[in-house]
């Protein structure tokens, strides 16, 4: 069976088109009719609401937001997709137009289709009329040239199928001889093959290349013909395509040159069944193909610029409304050409939204198009990129979203928008390996994000500054005692702090520069210059008339700190443990700080009273450790010999042991889309974790007479000045850092982190006062170094019960060793051989080796200049504020030397010259930064 296509060749759109009856055709038609009553005449109707269809003739537009379609800029088509059911080119005919009126989508079927094709079947099967041409109107009831009549019975019931146009232009829809529709075989559907035409290459009027064909059929008798009129059958016409036309909305003005449609299925077979009384007919598309099919129109439609309203595009050439195959439109895409007057712009989209994904037989759709691209120029920008270093669970980035009017850019408006997370993963390392690194896996992103806005208004001209927060990384450590630490069992309560000042209301108060934790919890301490108060009393000995300052260079006269000032808040100074200090602030006379358990690990921090203007007032150092500092070696005096004349604290201040510690890191993705455009821009947020090599033993750091401890080194392998433990802070400017020359009491007071290196003398104080951690020191030199008794002072750095040694104490380790040059003394004991690098010692608490052994471990110092040699073979010279002399054990002593020197505790064999000191008298600048080794406060 031979395929003939629908298209012959160009004519006019059949549902929209323009048509002339004559009256003498009027005339004719009547007459016949009038003269015999048994003619078969046919009146046409369209779906009515019966058989479920809308009667509205105009388009209601979806009551959802205006949709952006496409990529943004001015480039961006806005369009309302809307439907109406496609009744406009069906009527009862009753009525004939009016010759030479322009038709519109609500014109007769007479103006539009002037014409349709009939086939009857009798009840044998066989045809009673077939391809009859239908094109006389008169009084509502159409006839053929040639008359057709009914069967003697009246009751002999015909099916008569119908489709309109039978000619589009001059040419038939369905040919005569080559069938172009199929019947099948129970006669109860007809099918067709059809290619949408317009979609070859250089076709710029597709649309009006594009018939609507419409189906009828009618089971009927001469007694049950209807309308009134004798013979006359009703034929109901249904749509076998989908309408597509356009108007437009608050538009520029300019011209809508072209509108191409994209993507598009371009060819099918369709089936109508046909109805029966209690089932409607059905129109279905299937065997779809010829997918990718683009079908352009030119239109040259001027419109003009204006905010409300509707302007017609489609309708002003109405044969330009595009009659497609019902589909799936989701990959549909529209390409609009307009002109502004001077410029030609590309206006792209979709065609679909949430609520329309197919296009239906028998609607229409209507597409406004909105050019506000081009009215109204659109800002969103979003910030790309937030990098949270570890410690830092909050940031802050912007949202700008606004629009101004292209032609007046003093017309601003807000625009809305929304976010939404996309997606989150986190790294695990891989603890025992030491490998920062590792797998990185999906988590749920509501998991880690605290805070997040997820939509604005949007601000005219400006950006909104907006703030995000995430959940901590989570901790991983390879030190057991870490694990001791976290399992203890917590102190004090949000409701009942923990005294710190009297280990729980346990002990007198005892104040002190130094608290050492054992457990999480929640803790204060009295804002208390050190230890100001002794016994429950005021220690005045231990400030007063040594000309010690507060942190105005004010003199200290009293043991509270707000003597000096009126405290405004707390805060974190920084703390080596990231995330374990939570909630530091103020509580009348105390500094109130929680310790997160889940975060608990062997760790140092400074936390700091601050006045209104943000500056510290003072600053105590917190000690969290699981060793008891009950314990103590009980040393011998090396000069006297007597017996446990110094209790030595176990391990240096601030000890930390070695180990290797992890914190997750997490990318998360987040997309923002501006309402009104659709515009979306993506959002990294990247939550750094770390892997800290922490495999060998340290402890913190001083300075000769300050309070407060530097930070720790990293390990022996990495001893630049970049090289110190990182630390979380509660503001950048807390980081260690170092500064140059001397300074008052004062300012080194605000400035607990900043290591004051040698400018031109080796004293980073100016008044050089000797008494910083002995009231009793006369600094009388090398009369000082044997001193036996001191006076612990504000200034001391020690926790409650303890104090910087006097030199002397150290004695018994160096066999009495007083050397203050570069060699000299021996060592009350050995080195440990197990370390190649020659930094571990052994010495007695008593003379000739007798005693218990004191394991002694080298960690340097802080180098308070540059070039000292780095004691790493080809490793170069060692850095200003870097780790120096990392394989000598040096411990403060509480007494100077001379004005800007002080003695110090050395034990130094040097790898790999062999360079050697075991001396309690060594002397060394004030302003290198040593570990302080603890005595008890007798």
């Amino acid at each position: 069976m031979k395929r003939y296509g629908l298209l012959l060749n160009t004519g006019f759109l059949a549902a929209l088109s323009f048509a002339a009856v004559s009256c003498l055709e009027d005339e004719l038609v009547e007459s016949r009719l009038k003269s015999d009553s048994n003619a078969i005449g046919f009146g046409i109707s369209a779906a009515t609401k019966a058989d479920g269809a809308s009667l509205s003739s105009a388009p209601h537009y979806a009551d959802s937001s205006l949709l952006m379609l496409g990529n943004g800029g001015a480039d961006t088509l806005y369009l309302h997709a809307s439907y109406q059911n496609n009744l406009s080119t069906v009527s009862s005919g009753k009525e004939p137009a009016t010759r030479g009126v322009p038709v519109h989508n609500s014109v007769d079927f007479a103006q539009v289709c002037k014409n349709f094709s009939v086939t009857g079947y009798a009840p044998d099967g066989n045809y009673y009329m077939k391809d009859v041409l239908v094109s006389n109107l008169s009084n509502g009831v159409w006839s053929s040239d040639q008359d057709h009549f009914w069967p003697e019975d009246e009751n002999t019931v015909l099916d008569f199928f119908a489709h309109a146009p039978a000619l589009f232009g001059e040419n038939p829809v369905f040919a005569e001889d080559d069938i172009e529709y199929t019947l099948s075989s129970d006669g109860k559907s007809l099918s067709f093959d059809y290619t949408v035409p317009g979609a070859e290459e250089g076709v710029t009027n597709a649309a009006e290349l594009q018939p609507d064909i419409m189906f009828a059929y009618s089971a009927c008798s001469k007694s049950k013909s209807q309308l009134n009129q004798s013979g006359a059958v009703s034929l109901t016409f249904y749509h076998a395509f989908a309408g597509v036309r356009f108007v437009a909305k608050d538009i520029t003005g300019g011209t809508v040159k072209s509108i191409t449609l994209k993507n598009l299925y371009g060819a099918g077979t369709c089936t109508y069944t046909f109805p029966t009384d209690s089932v409607k007919p059905t129109i279905e598309w299937t065997k779809l193909a010829a997918q990718n099919r683009s079908f352009s129109q030119e239109f040259n439609v001027q419109v003009t610029n204006q905010q409300t309203g509707e302007q017609g595009i489609t309708d002003q050439k109405p044969e330009t409304t595009f009659m497609m195959i019902p589909q799936n439109i989701e990959n549909a895409v529209v390409e609009i050409l307009f002109n502004d007057g001077t410029t030609d712009y590309t206006l792209t989209g979709k065609l679909n939204d949430n609520d329309l994904k197919t296009w239906d037989a028998g609607k229409i759709y209507t597409y406004a198009i909105s050019t506000e691209s081009i009215n109204w120029t659109y800002v969103f920008e979003v910030t790309p990129t937030i990098t949270l270093e570890l410690g830092q669970t909050s940031a802050t980035y912007t949202v700008t979203s606004y629009r101004y009017r292209t032609q007046n850019r003093s017309e601003i408006q807000a625009v809305p928008w929304s976010a939404k997370p996309v997606k989150a993963t986190e790294t695990v390392p891989d603890v025992e390996t030491g490998d920062e690194g590792g797998e990185s896996s999906p988590i749920d992103i509501n998991d880690v994000l605290l805070d997040f806005i997820s939509e604005g208004e949007g601000l005219a001209g400006s950006p909104e500054n907006l703030t995000m927060s995430l959940e901590r990384g989570t901790l991983h450590t390879t030190y057991d005692g870490d694990v001791t630490l976290k399992n203890a069992t917590p102190k004090g309560s949000v409701e009942s702090p923990y005294d710190l000042s009297t280990s729980g209301g346990s002990l007198s108060r005892e104040t002190a520069n130094c608290y050492a934790i054992n457990a999480s919890g929640t803790y204060k301490l009295p804002l208390v210059y050190g230890n100001a108060i002794k016994d429950n009393k005021e220690n005045t000995k231990a400030y007063q008339g040594l000309g010690f300052k507060d942190y105005l260079d004010n003199d200290i006269t009293g043991p509270w700190i707000k003597n000096s000032g009126q405290p405004a808040d707390a805060c974190l100074v920084w703390s080596d443990g990231f995330y374990m200090f939570e909630n530091v602030h103020l509580e009348g006379d105390y500094l109130v700080f929680t310790i997160n358990p889940d975060y608990m690990q062997q760790a140092n921090a400074v936390v700091a009273v601050r006045d209104a203007q943000g500056r510290i007032m003072w600053s105590w150092h917190i000690w969290v450790t699981e060793r008891t500092l009950a314990e103590v070696y009980h040393l011998q005096d090396g000069l006297d010999g007597s017996e446990n004349a110094y209790g030595m604290m176990k391990c240096n201040l601030g000890w930390v042991d070695g180990k290797i510690v992890y914190y997750n890191s997490r990318d998360l993705d987040f997309t923002f889309t501006q309402d009104m455009t659709g515009t979306q821009m993506p959002m990294e947020v990247h939550q750094n974790g770390a892997a800290f090599d922490y495999k060998d033993v340290g402890s913190t750091y001083y300075q000769w007479g300050r309070k407060d401890p530097l930070v720790a080194l990293r390990n022996w392998s990495n001893v630049r000045a970049e090289d110190y433990r990182l630390h979380e802070t509660s503001d950048p400017k807390y980081k260690y850092k170092v500064g140059t020359g001397t300074v008052s009491l004062g300012t080194a007071i605000q400035n607990p982190n900043i290591f004051y290196t040698r400018g031109s003398i080796t004293d980073w104080l100016d008044s050089h006062n000797h008494k910083l951690w002995d009231a009793s020191s006369s600094g009388a030199g090398k009369d000082e170094r044997d001193k036996k008794i001191s006076v612990k002072t504000i200034y001391d750095p020690s926790p409650r019960g303890y104090k910087v040694p006097v030199p002397r104490a150290f004695s018994v380790l160096v066999n009495n060793g007083t050397a203050v040059g570069n060699f000299g003394g021996t060592l009350n004991g050995e080195p440990d051989n197990s370390s190649e690098l020659h930094n571990r010692y052994f010495a007695y608490e008593k003379r000739d080796q007798d005693g218990d052994k004191i394991p002694l471990t080298g960690t340097g110092q802080r180098a308070d200049r540059e070039g000292l040699e780095a004691y790493i073979p080809n490793d170069g010279k060692g850095e200003l504020g870097g780790l120096w002399s990392m394989f000598g054990v040096y411990y403060w002593g509480c007494v100077q030397y001379v004005s800007a020197q002080s003695y110090t505790l050395c034990i130094r064999k040097d790898y790999p010259n062999g360079y050697e000191v075991y001396s309690y008298g060594f002397c060394g600048a004030k302003t290198m930064a040593r570990p302080v080794r603890c005595i008890e406060d007798r």
